[in-house]
């Protein structure tokens, strides 16, 4: 009798192993809690862990996450699209100019590389203004446009972009939310194409890990995510030169992303580092000033070094291409 308890007893641990590692995987209520969790699978199991607000399965002893300070992140091996630590991947969070990348990547299918649009003043000014310095009336490339948008992280240059779409700005918000949805981005709302403040916007770490990986494959974005510096003017006007602004990828050679910050956001950052032969990427959302290139980096390194150990959590949807160093 007490053998075939033992027994019992031993098949219940074993599937409440495997419901609580199912419910991480697929960004359940285990994704998002703050408790400490640390369960235990069958022996052909890779074991679920929970340490500084880090989960991460691994096959053998690895050493401990970072301690990040954020409202929630993501790490993922690009190359594979694997889920390989997470905290709160699935939370809606607003992610301030992160979401450059998603209006990049619709740009490149919706607008024309030399569209007729003129800069209006309301884009050329907006309500808040890290601004690229457009000037209105002025005709520019789709090129310019984006690297205005993704360098110095310009909110004039993302309203032109949407400007510049044939059917207006709000045809470019809908193809924005059109597009996060074919990318398998499920719990994105967009409601400026800067990122900035608004009633119902906001995405999620795992989100931004997928625009990312779709702007690295986009052979209009990526080799813009990849300048520190391009000289910004109208068609036939005057020029002047914009710099990269997201500290982690002028820091960090060959990485490659995107950073942003608003005051309900705080700091918000998704990037990917090339590093001992993979590419790690990393996304995070509410950073406080100061913590979110270190947080990043913590993640990054801690990724790398424990790589064969870990094991997937979840999985990204395929890039539409290869992804880009």
């Amino acid at each position: 009798m007490s053998r075939l308890l033992l027994s019992v007893a031993a098949l219940a641990t074993s599937v409440t192993a495997a419901t609580t590692l199912t419910t991480l995987a697929t960004g359940g209520p285990a994704d998002a809690s703050t408790r400490a969790v640390v369960t235990t699978a069958s022996a052909a199991a890779p074991t679920l862990h929970q340490v500084h607000g880090t989960y991460y399965r691994s096959s053998r002893p690895v050493s401990a996450p970072p301690v990040v300070k954020a409202r929630a992140w993501a790490v993922a091996d690009m190359d594979t699209g694997r889920i390989i630590a997470t905290h709160g991947r699935h939370n809606r969070l607003p992610q301030a100019s992160t979401i450059k990348l998603l209006t990049a990547v619709t740009a490149a299918e919706t607008v024309a590389s030399r569209p007729s649009h003129r800069v209006t003043r309301s884009e050329a000014h907006p309500q808040y203004c890290t601004c690229a310095g457009l000037v209105v009336g002025e005709r520019y490339t789709r090129k310019a446009l984006m690297a205005g948008m993704l360098l110095p992280s310009g909110n004039d240059a993302a309203e032109a972009l949407a400007g510049s779409h044939p059917r207006g700005r709000a045809a470019f918000i809908a193809a924005m939310n059109a597009k996060a949805k074919a990318l398998g981005a499920k719990h994105t709302v967009v409601v400026t194409p800067s990122g900035l403040t608004a009633e119902g916007a906001h995405s999620t770490a795992y989100d931004l890990l997928v625009f990312l990986r779709a702007a690295q494959a986009n052979p209009v974005v990526a080799p813009i995510l990849r300048l520190p510096s391009f000289r910004l003017g109208p068609r036939g006007g005057a020029t002047h030169v914009v710099y990269r602004g997201t500290d982690y990828v002028n820091t960090y050679p060959g990485s490659v992303g995107k950073s942003g910050y608003t005051t309900p956001a705080k700091n918000t950052l998704v990037v990917s580092t090339p590093i001992s032969g993979h590419h790690i990427g990393v996304a995070t959302l509410g950073s406080p000033g100061g913590y979110s290139t270190s947080g990043a980096r913590g993640l990054t390194r801690w990724a790398a070094s424990n790589f064969r150990a870990l094991h997937a959590l979840g999985i990204l949807p395929p890039a539409p291409g290869p992804a880009l160093s």
